[in-house]
């Protein structure tokens, strides 16, 4: 017997042997970690970033992993030059010129997702200009935000906005004050080169409102079909046509008959809002003259021979001068001699058999005047308080002059009759202008007659000039010039409306704020630079994982501080404090505790207090188990309640949608997925919650680790109540046993009962 008991000890040995080798994983399962209480089967969505310093080749590349999913999980990396990769966050050098196209294939137990990114790295190659912008259209004045979009490392950006001004920022915004269409063109440069992209009539600014329009055809005989077509600029919304007719239309783009002869003006008065504006032209129907002329001069002296000369259209066959001094001709090319000095008006009228046209040119003879000088200037409403300020000079002198001289107080001058100048300084400026023909010349002063400055009108102010990281800022305008909208710019990429806003900036620095303030009038902005000023003054705030809940009750607190605070000062509002950044507190009699926390740095300190946040009651306290956790769908769980307290309901979410009311309910979870349980439990005392939820490392289904739970805790006294992790620990996962360790505690049992017969 003795040696029939010493020959079966290996085979004990070697079942031994077996069951642990097939119970480890299950052990090894238990402590893994994983994304949610349960886990089915969540497949990998791949994505990365790329870091580089732009260099000469060869050149280093930091490849960051950004895929999510369960994990463990692999990474299968392509550079797009012939190498790979199976780190998750790879380096590489590149070491030939390129642009490269780089794949991430992700896999876990669930699944492959692969992210391809084309052209996504370019080593020692010139950039690709593109770009975009918003808004493309819109009333002036108009910002235009134009966001870069080249492909390729780029060290210089070049932009034309096509209204003569330009800008080296990466990602500008340019205001448009003057209506049109813009070309936009972007060139952007590295060491290796350069290139640029124009795109045509890219930004159109409704600017002044100009009525224009053509007639197709402009003449022929009756009756004659014109098709007119509005071509006026600044977006009107309405239209009133007169034909000259006595008819009219109020079509964008009419079609009309004309059924006799004649020549009719048209006119066309578009509208937008209470603004308006017209033009006219001059049709001929049935080949009626269209009357013009000129002379040999302008100019003269009592007696000198004046030769007129007829360039009437359409074949005239009589014509009438009238030459404004009471004298008359019907030749076709007259001369004629003024007897008296005096401006003269001078008429021609020409017939033929289809009509009569008459031309008339005002003031158009001088014979013997000196000229007098005049002249206004013209600034569009919304350029006033703008540097620079573009002045549009009108001649209105008498008399006809024949040269004009200018100066326009700046040191600048100019011979056109009408200029037009651009003022670059703030001052007041005197402007000058001489006339001159044959018989004299005179000089009109104006005095301090341009002003230009920076927009006086408009102020603003905020309620402080220094912040912390969070802080709000209220900005309030002081504008004196009526504004009806207001634009902000705050200095860090954000944007604002209303007349007083408020902002919360969000990075350290110092920033300019700028008001931009309209009313049907004037358009003017005023800049504050280095307004703003924000630092890092913490600002304190915090959450607990449970606010209720009965007694003793554990709190896990949680510091979410902002503006880097370096020291921290808890009172729990039950005789205890901490000077832990996230301290954990357990609460033993029941009660309602104000909670206080005091952050500071070297800035600053703020304090926040919570009153009667933490609320303690002998209600019951929520526990629960589930017998497995990952598993490919259909996934089975059976849940068991742990609660203590002597619960009376319970009230099950499994994470998915559905719920159950039952103490201990099994649930199937058909879709893949990530899944945190709640249980909510309660008697006559109050109610308690737990939440199941597992860490941020995803664990493979072969994994069965129990996750942290979270508990929340429902009292009778509501308050604010925030989930976070504790460290209670539900009871370790059951599953059923696996076939392997069933086959060897069958053996088992029969090597067991052979040696009993044997004995």
């Amino acid at each position: 017997m003795k040696s029939k008991s010493r020959s079966s000890l290996p085979v004990y040995a070697l079942v031994l042997f077996l069951f642990l080798s097939c119970a480890g994983p299950g052990v090894a399962a238990a402590d893994a970690t994983q994304p949610g209480y349960i886990v089915v089967g969540v497949v990998p969505v791949a994505q990365f970033d790329a870091y580089y310093a732009f260099s000469t080749v060869p050149t280093k590349v930091s490849f960051v992993d950004h895929s999510l999913g369960s994990t463990p999980m692999s990474w299968q990396w392509d550079f797009g030059d012939g190498s790979n990769s199976t780190e998750q966050n790879p380096e590489h050098t590149y070491l030939r010129r390129g642009t490269y196209t780089v794949s991430l294939t992700a896999t876990n137990a669930y699944g492959t997702s692969t992210a391809t990114k084309k052209n996504y790295i370019t080593i020692g190659m010139e950039p690709k200009a593109d770009f975009s912008a918003s808004p493309l259209t819109g009333d002036s004045p108009l910002t235009v935000k134009f966001t870069d979009k080249s492909l390729g490392q780029v060290t210089q950006w070049q932009w034309d906005f096509g209204d003569g001004k330009g800008s080296s920022d990466q990602s500008p915004a340019h205001t448009y004050w003057s209506g049109g269409t813009y070309n936009v063109i972007l060139t952007v440069s590295n060491d290796y080169g350069s290139s640029d992209i124009t795109k045509t009539g890219y930004i159109t600014v409704i600017g002044d409102l100009k009525s224009a329009f053509t007639a197709d055809p402009a003449s022929g005989k009756a009756p004659l079909t014109v098709r007119f077509t509005d071509r006026s600029i600044g977006s009107p919304t309405a239209w009133a046509w007169d034909f000259g007719d006595g008819t009219n239309s109020t079509d964008q783009n009419p079609v009309h008959v004309f059924t006799r002869t004649g020549t009719f003006d048209v006119t066309l008065t578009v509208t937008r809002g209470g603004i308006g504006d017209k033009s006219s032209q001059t049709l001929n129907v049935g080949d009626v003259p269209v009357a013009d002329f000129n002379s040999s001069t302008r100019s003269g002296n009592v007696g000198q021979q004046i030769r007129f000369t007829d360039t009437t259209a359409n074949n005239p066959t009589e014509w009438w001068w009238d030459f404004g001094d009471t004298a008359t001709s019907d030749a076709r090319n007259p001369s004629h001699a003024y007897q008296l000095k005096g401006i003269y008006t001078v008429t021609l009228t020409a017939k033929n058999a289809n009509g009569a046209d008459a031309e008339r040119k005002q003031d158009y003879i001088n014979i013997g005047i000196a000229p007098v000088a005049d002249f206004v200037p013209v600034i569009i409403p919304y350029q006033k308080n703008t540097i620079p300020l573009q002045v549009q000079f009108v001649d209105q002198s008498m008399n006809v002059p024949t040269s004009w001289t200018w100066d326009f107080g700046d040191g600048q001058i100019s011979n056109e009759q009408n200029p037009r100048h651009s003022y670059v300084n703030e001052g007041t400026y005197t402007v000058r202008l001489t006339v001159k023909n044959t018989f004299g010349e005179d000089t009109k002063v104006q005095n301090g007659l341009i002003e230009v400055s920076r927009s006086p009108a408009v102020d603003f102010v905020a309620d402080k000039t220094t912040v912390g990281v969070g802080g709000r800022v209220t900005f309030s305008d002081l504008s004196s010039n009526s504004p009806t909208s207001w634009v902000w710019d705050f200095g860090d990429g954000s944007t604002g409306t209303g007349p007083n806003p408020d902002h919360v900036y969000r990075t350290t620095g110092v920033y300019d704020v700028t008001l931009t303030a309209s009313n049907p009038d004037l358009t003017n902005s005023r800049t504050r630079n280095k307004y703003i000023t924000v630092i890092n003054i913490p600002r304190a705030g915090f959450t607990a994982d449970r606010t209720q809940g009965g007694t003793p009750l554990g709190v896990q607190f949680l510091d979410q501080s902002a503006g880097a605070p370096t020291s921290w000062q808890w009172d729990f509002g039950d005789g205890t404090t901490s000077m832990e950044t996230s301290p954990s507190h357990q609460y033993t009699a029941p009660g309602s505790f104000t909670v206080t926390l005091k952050v500071s740095n070297a800035n600053g300190q703020d304090t926040t207090v919570k009153k009667d946040y933490i609320v303690t009651t002998p209600a019951p306290v929520a526990d629960f188990r589930a017998d497995r956790q990952a598993g490919k769908a259909p996934f089975v769980v059976r849940f068991t309640d742990l609660s203590k307290g002597s619960p009376t309901a319970w009230l099950w979410d499994f994470g998915d949608g559905t719920g159950s009311k039952e103490q201990n309910p099994s649930h199937i979870y058909m879709n893949e997925g990530t899944y945190v349980v709640k249980l909510t439990v309660s008697n006559q005392y109050g109610s308690d919650s737990i939440v199941m939820t597992g860490n941020k490392s995803a664990a493979s289904p072969a994994s069965g680790t129990i996750p942290s739970p979270v508990a929340e805790s429902t009292g009778t006294v509501p308050t604010e109540q925030t989930q976070r992790p504790v460290t209670q620990s539900p009871s370790a996962t059951r599953s059923p046993l696996s076939p392997c360790v069933v086959i060897i505690a069958a053996m088992a049992g029969l090597l067991g009962a052979a040696r009993a017969g044997r004995e």
